[in-house]
């Protein structure tokens, strides 16, 4: 008789990745529990991502685990961080253990679901290799429906679609899941980083059309009830001081450009990568460079100096500003080292290049650009090459 095989049992992932740093403070904060006080909280555990580490790794057996797990969801309003304190609610009632300060809110005229319920919601999507991405902000107007706001944004050329209009609350259901339908890939977000993003689009093309002067409607709204961010939102979850010094390796590169949403990540304008497809072409069509090293190298040496060329200053701003954003999708996403890598390349993005050394990652995206462009030469759709497999699709009500 054939023995049965042992099922082995999956770890559960982990939501979160800390720094060797950030590791060794979490075994100082479970060390000594009873230094932590609501008082110094924020001082003693400075990122949600600490947070959510040290809200699983509460022993349920000690005295202090209550008052910390109280203290900790009431410092952090972020939705991951309000997510482990409840796991860790369960947790503990597993263990025969429970509290009065851990049950939900009751009583009063107005329940916790409906305070929440009556919380103005906002999504984001992904960017993609045009600086485009999708966003919806919805705005509870109980008892009068909900006011939805979405359309698509983009860094080059600012808002491109804005619809704005209120809505029944089954109908704003609805109008919810179509935009969900032309954009699969959303993260819920805080409404100030939402407005952060619109108004960033505002300020780079004023001139709204037809398909996006309904944003003058929202608009009002935003400035008299939002306040502007101070910062990117992924530095509220990853510390800047705990990345690596050192700029992203070639191996971290390649994982991250191979995720399928950095593959549209390349250069789109043929104007500037033609002449240096032109020039590789002839320096490996020479006669006087016979060996391939030579090949090589004169190959590498001119590919730097076209990336300054392509990249100036403010594209490297703007490219540094999609890595911040994606890292924070990543991160929402529970894709935390993809977030960390999207942090390393753009902490050196902007430093200036020298004729041997130029940023890795601009590096790897212009040759990857190159390859773009000659598949699709090759392919005969070269007349292509200047769009993109992107397309932004029409948003309707």
């Amino acid at each position: 008789m054939a023995k049965k095989k042992r099922s082995k049992k999956k770890k559960a992932p982990r939501s979160y990745l800390l720094s060797p740093q950030e590791e060794a403070q979490l075994a100082s904060l479970l060390k000594d529990l009873h230094n932590l006080t609501p008082e110094n909280l924020k001082d003693q555990i400075p990122t949600p991502g600490l947070a959510m580490a040290l809200v699983e790794k509460l022993p349920p057996e000690a005295d202090e685990s209550i008052a910390v797990l109280v203290a900790v969801r009431q410092a952090f309003e972020q939705k991951n961080v309000q997510k482990a304190v409840k796991k860790a609610i369960f947790r503990f009632r597993q263990k025969g253990i429970s509290h009065p300060d851990l049950e939900p809110e009751k009583g009063g005229p107005i329940s916790l679901r409906k305070r929440e319920l009556d919380k103005p919601s906002a999504y984001l999507g992904p960017i993609d290799g045009t600086g485009t991405r999708g966003i919806l902000i919805m705005l509870q107007q109980v008892p009068r429906g909900v006011d939805v706001g979405m359309g698509i944004v983009s860094d080059e050329d600012g808002i491109v679609q804005f619809l704005y209009g209120r809505y029944s609350k089954k109908r704003s259901k609805e109008v919810k899941e179509v935009f969900f339908s032309n954009f699969p890939r959303l993260i819920e977000t805080s409404i100030a980083h939402a407005a952060a993003v619109l108004e960033k689009a505002y300020g780079i093309n004023p001139e709204l059309n037809e398909y996006s002067r309904d944003y003058l409607e929202l608009r009002p709204w935003i400035q008299g009830n939002v306040a502007p961010l101070e910062r990117p939102p992924i530095y509220e979850l990853i510390s800047p001081q705990d990345l690596p010094s050192h700029a992203i390796t070639a191996s971290q590169i390649e994982r991250l450009l191979d995720h399928e949403l950095m593959k549209s990540w390349i250069v789109f304008d043929k104007e500037k990568m033609t002449p240096l497809a032109e020039e590789i072409r002839k320096v490996e069509e020479s006669p006087i460079l016979v060996s391939e090293t030579q090949r090589v190298e004169r190959i590498d040496e001119i590919t730097r100096k076209a990336i300054g060329e392509i990249f100036p200053p403010e594209k490297r701003s703007q490219l540094k500003e999609r890595l911040e954003e994606m890292a924070y999708f990543f991160f929402e996403s529970e894709e935390r080292e993809l977030a960390r890598l999207s942090l390393v390349a753009a902490s050196t993005i902007e430093e200036k290049d020298s004729m041997l050394q130029v940023d890795p990652f601009l590096e790897a995206i212009v040759k990857r650009s190159l390859d773009y462009y000659e598949a699709m030469e090759e392919a005969g759709s070269a007349s292509e090459a200047n769009g993109s497999d992107t397309s932004t699709p029409i948003i309707t009500p």
